[in-house]
């Protein structure tokens, strides 16, 4: 009897031992590869925590030895990790069972193969910086020869226009690409820093929610299923929460307190060319309709007062501007999820979405037609 207790103990224990090693190995992923010419002789592996505010976590110091060889194997769920080595960060989208092998002869020539992932993430940051170059790079070297050639102030207005129009075409062919060629992957995250709710909140959705299906109780699952929570609060017929942000004099301004019929809450900095060009409409538009109840709050992304105060003198922005001199950082910048700017934001009296990013012309209508009825 005692014989069969512990034969069937160790029987049981075997099993234990068996199904932990084989749910760990379902969840390994390994790095390897060779590297020459390194300063150092370590790479550092971490893993990141916020795609957005660009947080991370290290995880491990892979040391390299005198052949620039280097090998580690990890039991993490999939993720996006960064590989840094000298001054080189490699972005890794990493799924469960891939063996990643990183070779070169310096690092400016790295070969990357074992993980279709990371492929799909560096095809898409080909693809965007291809997009970015063509639609709006171009615009903004066109109007770095206008104003050496001295075109007028108006022409360069509208070329700045075209490079805010140009920036929403190239998110849209983001979205395409992700569409088109990515699926479920989880090079994804990344990708949502530039997701945007205007006409591809459903998308969005549908893809999170296959995303939700086939990674049910990873980390990354949540932070997507977040990023659409954050779609949806900033999206047309959504209700915008009260603001409250230190002004120029630094007395603490709320929106709620504004009571303006329809109020266009404006994200801005003074290093933005397009918000600076936009100021000239703002004031057009606030002449004309702030005594019919239009009102315009301001938000500065600026991260230096002195600027911040000089462009607000330079532009005639006399309507309420606020900011916390953080920059991207800003607390309700992240809030709403604000990476590109000028961004906007049109609310009626109740504080619901009537607009989003509308600039230009459009903006101009648009406020036009609300206080014509």
């Amino acid at each position: 009897m005692q014989f069969t207790s512990k034969f069937t103990f160790i029987i049981l224990f075997t099993l234990v031992l068996f199904t932990s090693c084989t749910s760990k190995t379902k969840n390994s992923f390994s790095i390897s590869g060779k590297i020459t010419g390194l300063n150092n002789n370590y790479l550092v592996l971490s893993k990141v925590e916020d795609i957005q505010k660009k947080t991370t976590v290290i995880i491990d110091t892979l040391l390299v030895n005198k052949r620039g060889r280097f090998n580690s194997v990890y039991f993490l769920e999939p993720n996006i990790y960064n590989l840094t080595f000298d001054t080189k960060t490699l972005q890794l989208a990493i799924n469960k069972g891939q063996n990643i092998s990183i070779n070169g002869e310096n690092i400016k020539n790295l070969v990357v193969k074992g993980s279709t992932d990371t492929k799909l993430l560096n095809n898409y940051e080909t693809y965007r910086k291809a997009s970015l170059n063509r639609l709006v790079y171009s615009v903004r070297k066109k109007i770095k020869e206008q104003k050496k050639l001295g075109a007028s102030e108006i022409e360069i207005t509208k070329l700045r226009e075209l490079e805010v129009e140009n920036y929403k075409k190239h998110l849209n062919e983001l979205t395409k690409f992700i569409k088109d060629s990515m699926g479920t992957s989880i090079a994804i995250y990344p990708t949502s820093t530039r997701w945007n709710g205007e006409n591809n909140l459903p998308f969005f959705k549908e893809l999170v929610s296959n995303f939700e299906k086939k990674y049910p109780t990873i980390e990354i699952t949540q932070k997507l299923k977040n990023k659409i929570n954050l779609l949806e609060k900033t999206s047309i017929g959504s209700v915008i929460s009260n603001i409250e942000m230190p002004d120029k004099e630094q007395t603490m301004l709320a929106l709620n307190t504004l009571k303006g019929k329809y109020t266009l809450i404006d994200f801005w900095a003074s290093w933005c060319p397009p918000c600076r060009a936009e100021s000239k409409l703002l004031n057009e538009l606030y002449n004309s309709y702030h005594s019919k109840g239009f009102e315009i709050y301001g938000i500065s992304l600026d991260s230096k007062r002195k600027n911040w105060l000089k462009a607000i003198e330079k532009d005639k922005r006399v309507w309420p501007e606020v900011s916390t001199i953080e920059g991207f950082n800003t607390p309700i910048s992240i809030e709403y999820g604000i990476t590109a700017l000028p961004t906007n934001f049109l609310i009626n009296a109740a504080g619901e979405i009537v607009a989003v990013n509308i600039h230009g012309k459009k903006l101009k209508e648009k406020i036009t037609e609300l206080f014509s009825n």
